[in-house]
């Protein structure tokens, strides 16, 4: 089996007085080995520039599979 990695994204979840419901918000071209502290920066920095909060973040990686046969 060879993988190989296409790409990589974040979506980060918010809530805030300003809506009445949940807030997504999406990412892509994102680096392909990000770590914790590179989404928690991101997560701070969404938080300074609104009034929203940060409920979850979910990094998602697709990869390309091909199968030995």
């Amino acid at each position: 089996m060879i993988k190989t990695w296409m790409k990589t994204g974040i979506s980060i979840t918010m809530e805030g007085p300003d809506h009445a419901k949940e807030v997504r918000r999406s990412f892509s071209n994102v680096a392909k080995n990000v770590t914790a502290d590179q989404v928690g920066e991101l997560v701070s920095a969404l938080e300074m520039v609104s009034t929203d909060t940060v409920l979850e973040a979910k990094v998602m990686t697709t990869e390309k599979v091909v199968l030995d046969k």
